[in-house]
């Protein structure tokens, strides 16, 4: 780590995770648009959404191994690159199997930057800045899909296309302007096969990595089911418009990312971090019961989903803010990056479809039950890594 915190290069790479993050916006709020233009069927159109979590699923863990082969600055901007390249080309797509083709580029090049940011922040900050810095880095996935689901109408104005290429501009333009700064890592000695394997190895044969990569799977399961739900439980339950449904789940997802913000203040005032997050999990459990009651005001209950997606979104920073004292080279944390990676996406993929199928079975009445199985994961995940963090401090 740096001797003293560069905090321009810091946010120079967040708003590059950012960016990134926007291409992920783009396609939930042109996916009507979509569909209609391009004679989508609604599985099709899914797709087009889903073809980053379901890459990040598959190719989180080898994409980290593969990001550790090479300098962490020029992955960034790569990825950025490759990001925005695709973005454009998709804006010329005329079916959607293409579309979809191009969405998968798009998510080898956000895959690329979700892995190499946390490196290259390693070698930018100082070791009393470590978890500020990370929590600044875990909010760049809430803060870029939400602007760009602001920013999408208004550009739509002109085509689904135009918010395509404006994306692709916007990364391409990005790093080239991030390749003129003064951004690198520590070097490295060129990586053997003997010594890629030696680092795999070690990530997977370590409890705190794999219990980081956990965490995120459980924090993203609840993340996803909730804020993919929360509309539907508005409109079928409260009887609320779309357009008010659909407000008051923007708001949650803002208090998340504000919530992600507020993990690095906290690592700073000597919270531990495995107490970050057993008190997250600890509150959605109980939350659950008021957000899916049929007798609270909407007002409550918006309420308690904001101040519980508030909370869990300290987790993501504190798992970034762990996770390079638990790898302790360069490679090793890109490795570690990608699984946590992985993990997380699965949790994306599989928490909407779990809740809405324990629903379709036993109603919104017993949904609380699947948030308190997530409070239990949660925080028993959160004590095994208490004891690995302290392990980690006496050594």
């Amino acid at each position: 780590m740096a001797a003293k915190t560069r905090w321009g290069a810091v946010l120079a790479v967040v708003l590059a995770g950012v960016i990134a993050a926007f291409q992920i916006g783009k396609a939930a709020i042109a996916l009507p648009v979509l569909q209609a233009e391009l004679s989508l069927s609604l599985f099709a159109a899914a797709w087009i959404v889903g073809a980053y979590s379901t890459l990040g699923a598959l190719a989180g863990l080898p994409g980290g191994i593969l990001v550790s082969m090479f300098d962490a600055r020029r992955t960034l901007l790569m990825g950025l690159a490759l990001a925005g390249a695709a973005s454009i080309a998709g804006a010329f797509t005329p079916s959607g199997p293409l579309l979809i083709a191009t969405r998968v580029l798009e998510g080898c090049g956000f895959l690329a930057c979700a892995i190499a940011g946390p490196r290259l922040l390693r070698a930018l900050v100082a070791q009393k800045d470590s978890e500020t810095a990370y929590a600044f880095w875990g909010m760049y996935l809430p803060t870029g899909a939400a602007t760009m689901m602001l920013a999408g109408p208004p550009l739509m104005a002109f085509g689904w296309q135009a918010l395509w290429i404006v994306n692709g501009a916007i990364a391409v333009l990005y790093a080239g302007f991030l390749s003129r700064l003064d951004i690198h890592e520590e070097p490295a000695a060129a990586a053997s096969a003997e010594h890629v394997v030696a680092n795999v190895r070690s990530v997977l044969g370590s409890s705190g990595p794999v219990l980081l990569a956990i965490t995120f799977c459980i924090y993203t399961f609840q993340y996803s089911a909730l804020t993919g739900l929360m509309p539907t439980l508005l409109v079928q339950q409260l009887g609320l418009s779309i357009a008010t449904a659909g407000l008051i789940s923007a708001l949650t997802v803002v208090a998340n990312a504000f919530g992600n913000l507020s993990a690095g203040a906290l690592a700073r005032m000597g919270v531990p971090i495995w107490a970050i997050i057993a008190a997250a999990f600890g509150f959605l459990g109980f939350a659950g019961f008021g957000i899916f009651s049929q007798a609270l005001p909407v007002v409550a209950i918006a309420i308690l989903a904001s101040a519980s997606l508030a909370l869990t979104g300290m987790i993501p920073g504190s798992i970034f803010g762990a996770a390079p004292k638990l790898a302790p080279t360069s490679a090793m944390l890109a490795i570690a990056i990608g699984l946590i990676n992985q993990a997380s996406n699965i949790g994306n993929l599989v928490g909407p479809a779990a809740l809405g199928a324990f629903v379709q079975a036993f109603g919104w009445t017993y949904a609380p039950a699947v948030f308190v199985c997530v409070m239990i994961a949660g925080v028993t995940v959160a004590l095994l890594l208490r004891h690995v963090l302290q392990r980690k401090m006496e050594t």
